[in-house]
């Protein structure tokens, strides 16, 4: 089913899902580029995934 036929609420929550795999990915010790090169990406990811949450959050149990 493509997902603009998904509930919004299943959406936000694989795309929370995503941004935090993204995460421990990036932050994992084997990453490359290491924790200096990574800062600014973490912090983008950090808020993205703030602004997902938030937004989840304000998702009705009938909002589609």
């Amino acid at each position: 089913m493509p997902d603009d036929h998904r509930p919004l609420r299943e959406q936000l929550d694989d795309a929370i899902d995503k941004v935090r795999r993204e995460l421990e990915i990036i932050q994992s010790p084997s990453s490359i580029g290491g924790a200096a090169a990574s800062a600014s990406v973490v912090a983008d990811l950090e808020a993205e995934l703030q602004a997902l949450i938030s937004a989840r959050a304000n998702v009705g149990p009938h909002d589609f």
